[in-house]
């Protein structure tokens, strides 16, 4: 004589738990590998920037034989129109490399005759004239305020009114990536962190890059009027850093500059990848850490003038063979020195690139 079953169809209380449970398990598997691959593709688009504005550089470099330099002058001589510092800016070497990232429009909407700056009522007024030029159909929107996507890292938060204060057709918009000074002298504000003075190899004696003379800059890039020759690169194109990340959150002048202003996108090597620099807008942000006593302010120039990151471990840089490179933050600090150094003359090694 056949059984009949008496057990109801479906799941037990227990049983349905058990289902949970395991569904819990494998999205906390799965999302860590979700965030993983999504933040590989960020950091493979943030390569790829790297790589257009080196190849960029490189295109200027062959069309006028030179990088670009800033147009922030020293002297009235050398401006040639009696104006110096941001008085006679053209803007940055970003500004300048425009028409070689498919950009013409913007850049051919732009007057080189414009000088001076503070004009009244137009948004910053200590930034130069030609910067906050308006652009566009309106003649409202100051150029500076573009969104150029190749200047912006997706991994990175970016504040997108420049430091906040402004709107978006008057706001500075802030970017990912600056120009190497190498392993310049950069002194501390108020001497609060001497750990990292630069010029650690006598090669870059003007303070903060402030020279337009290339004998007296460390990198590729100065501050001022001054920008190299590839042949002005002694110790080869392959091991020289001439652009990188940056945080301008993190960064005391290009969280108020922006990529077209002309001093905001000089970047040191004698701060370390990464250093924990208190950005603007984070905890802390305006005071005096005091386990390291003004090192980690944002406005501490040794360390908050270093390239930094949202990659985890390091930082990406193309350097002036245009080849990009990750570098670890762990990186041997006299080895990141003399990949900022173009002149210092010692060896690298190979083992650098695999930090």
């Amino acid at each position: 004589m056949s059984r009949v079953s008496t057990r109801k169809s479906g799941f037990t209380l227990v049983e349905l738990l058990v289902v949970i449970a395991i569904i819990g398990i494998l999205v906390a598997l799965l999302l860590p590998a979700v965030s993983a691959a999504r933040e590989a593709a960020r950091k493979m688009s943030c390569s790829n920037n790297l790589k257009q504005l080196g190849l960029a550089m490189r295109t200027y470099h062959n069309t006028y034989n030179s990088l670009p330099f800033t147009g922030a002058y020293f002297w009235g001589r050398q401006s040639k129109n009696g104006l110096t510092w941001e008085d006679s800016s053209h803007g940055s070497q970003l500004v300048k490399i425009l028409p070689f990232l498919e950009q013409d429009p913007l850049y051919n909407q732009l007057n080189y005759q414009i000088t001076g700056k503070n004009n009244p009522g137009i948004g910053q007024n200590w930034a130069s004239n030609f910067e906050r030029t308006n652009v566009g159909l309106t003649q409202r929107k100051f150029f500076w305020s573009e969104i150029i996507p190749t200047f912006v890292c997706p991994s990175a938060d970016n504040d997108p009114t420049g430091d906040g204060g402004f709107n978006l057709e008057e706001a500075p918009q802030l970017h990912n990536y600056a120009c190497s000074i190498g392993s310049q002298r950069i002194s501390s504000q108020q001497n609060w962190c001497p750990e990292y003075p630069g010029n650690i190899f006598q090669t870059g004696p003007a303070n903060h890059g402030n020279d337009g003379r290339g004998y007296r800059i460390s990198g590729v890039f100065a501050r001022g009027a001054w920008a190299a020759r590839f042949r002005d690169v002694a110790d080869g194109e392959s091991q020289v850093i001439m652009m990188g990340e940056i945080l301008p959150m993190k960064t005391s002048l290009a969280k108020s500059g922006g990529w077209a202003h002309s001093v905001a996108l000089w970047i040191g090597t004698g701060g370390p990848i990464n250093y924990p620099s208190q950005g603007l807008g984070e905890p802390g942000f305006n005071q005096v850490n005091a386990q390291y006593p003004g090192c980690t302010h944002w406005s501490n120039w040794s360390t908050s003038q270093g390239f930094k990151s949202r990659h985890k471990g390091g930082a990406q840089f193309v350097l002036v063979d245009g080849s990009v490179q990750f570098l670890s933050d762990t990186i041997d600090y006299i080895t990141y020195n003399r990949l900022g150094d173009r002149r210092d003359g010692g060896p690298l090694g190979e083992q650098w690139k695999n930090n």
